[in-house]
């Protein structure tokens, strides 16, 4: 993902806001969306499903799968047996139907609440159910960074 442009001074949520946001398909495999978060060497992504919001799924979701920790079994065929099952469920499987995030109108001031008030890292921005963009903490944090160096140089 590319970082967003920036205006000059940032108010809302919707300024700051990743539009370039990786998705899944809820018909997704555990293979291809394992494959998805490495090649974008990303930890999560949003759920989509005819272009409506319909979840969220991390590599926390992969991780609780007993599949997932049966590849690394000592006997090649029971890691065999857990690819196939991977190969076979979906991500709606493993998805979080819940999805927390903010709305493009919200400030900067709520987005700094909701990520200190979460153990979440991104926020989905989205409006009538419908994904606009994605905003990380490292995203926020980058832009604190920044309103501190500006202060000390006024």
């Amino acid at each position: 993902m590319q970082q967003p442009s920036i205006p000059a001074e940032p108010s809302t949520v919707a300024d700051v806001m990743r539009r370039d946001v990786v998705t899944v398909s809820p018909s997704a495999s555990i293979r291809e969306l394992a494959q998805l978060l490495r090649e974008h060497q990303i930890s999560g992504v949003p759920v989509v499903e005819e272009g409506r919001l319909v979840g969220t799924v991390s590599v926390s979701d992969i991780l609780w799968l007993g599949d997932a920790r049966s590849l690394y079994a000592d006997d090649p065929a029971e890691r065999a047996r857990a690819a196939r099952r991977m190969d076979q469920r979906t991500v709606r499987e493993i998805m979080s139907a819940s999805v927390f995030g903010v709305g493009p109108d919200a400030t900067l001031a709520e987005l700094a609440t909701f990520f200190a008030r979460s153990a979440l890292r991104r926020a989905i921005v989205q409006k009538d159910g419908v994904l606009l963009g994605l905003v990380s903490a490292t995203d926020l944090i980058e832009l604190i960074a920044e309103q501190l160096i500006a202060t000390d140089e006024a």
